[in-house]
């Protein structure tokens, strides 16, 4: 294979995380068919580091590497003024080393996409139409390993619909939660699906972690009024989310698999898909030691709260919660 086969700056995007990692997980496995060995490699997450940084560890010669592989996720974070620091870089860069974007939401400039497109380095995983949707999503299932009776699989389709992305967290609560039965039947598969007018508790924690207050506040209306879930039931998957991405915000864990290893300690049956704790990876490192320091307080002041402290009823203390969270999270 020549050197150039592969560009040496690329966009891996899509609108489904699953698919996103599965192509960033071919794209590093080519790299490194080419190189060998010696590849060093370093992850950015978008605005966690300046773009002058990024762009400094690509251009540069690594002393025990003859290439560098450099990812940057989530190039649509960027400021305007960040893309055309790095599509300037982009433009002039003769070197050996390797940068690879990847958007998991499908947000991204677009110059910067146009730019890629022109050089051929776009690997573009969205799912266009309903088939393609309804296909990947049975792909899903099978290689999940679970098997549904016809009517559990139906119910299936029709809960998730074409929201694909979030079957991939859910086969993997489903397998930690019931194990590999023989066939998950429909009355085994209800418990776990919410009600109609309600949301997964993860909708809840993206929009808080990204620092959407109206989203979150109209997300957790749905919980109460949709799901019937109460205020102390919402606190406790909040406590849990911020209890875990403190266990992982230790500058020792820098991979999936340490994450893994590192929740598993704390919950037996913690599984979870690479990309879900690369997410939370980056979530953790993006808030912060004082931004998680401040989740904490709020969360215990709204414990009490909720069990009568202070006046405040429990929907109005989970509200005032949200609201904090969210606003807190809106300069990350």
């Amino acid at each position: 294979m020549a050197n150039d086969a592969i560009s040496n700056a690329t966009l891996v995007v899509g609108d489904d995380p699953s698919r996103v990692y599965q192509a960033l997980e071919e794209h590093i496995q080519n790299i490194e068919e080419l190189v060998g060995d010696e590849l060093e490699k370093i992850t950015y997450q978008a605005g966690a580091s300046p773009i002058t940084e990024v762009i400094m560890t690509w251009q540069q010669n690594f002393i025990f590497s003859s290439r560098a592989l450099i990812v940057l996720r989530e190039p649509g974070d960027l400021l305007s003024e960040d893309v055309e620091a790095l599509m300037a870089a982009i433009d002039s860069y003769s070197g050996l080393n390797y940068l690879v974007l990847v958007g998991f939401s499908g947000k991204i400039d677009s110059k910067l996409k146009a730019m890629l497109s022109k050089r051929h380095a776009v690997v573009d995983c969205s799912l266009g139409t309903k088939k393609e949707k309804t296909g990947f999503f049975g792909d899903i299932v099978h290689k999940s390993g679970l098997r549904f009776a016809p009517d559990a699989y139906k119910l299936l389709v029709d809960f998730f619909g074409e929201d694909v992305g979030r079957i991939v967290p859910f086969l993997e609560l489903l397998k930690a939660s019931i194990g590999h039965r023989e066939t998950i039947d429909k009355e085994s598969l209800e418990p776990f699906l919410t009600s109609p007018g309600d949301v997964a508790p993860w909708d809840l924690t993206d929009a808080i972690e990204s620092g959407q207050v109206e989203r979150s506040l109209e997300l957790l209306r749905r919980m109460i009024d949709g799901g019937g879930k109460h205020p102390l039931l919402v606190l406790s998957v909040l406590q849990r989310r911020f209890t875990d991405l403190a266990a992982i915000s230790s500058n020792d864990i820098r991979t999936p698999q340490q994450v893994r290893e590192t929740l598993k300690a704390r919950y037996k049956s913690f599984n979870r898909p690479d990309f879900v704790l690369d997410k939370m990876l980056g979530t953790a490192r993006k808030i912060g030691y004082h931004r998680l320091s401040r989740s904490f307080e709020l969360l215990s002041m709204a414990d009490r709260q909720i069990k009568g402290e202070g006046g405040l009823s429990p929907d109005l203390a989970i509200e005032l919660l949200i609201g904090k969270l969210a606003h807190l999270m809106r300069s990350v």
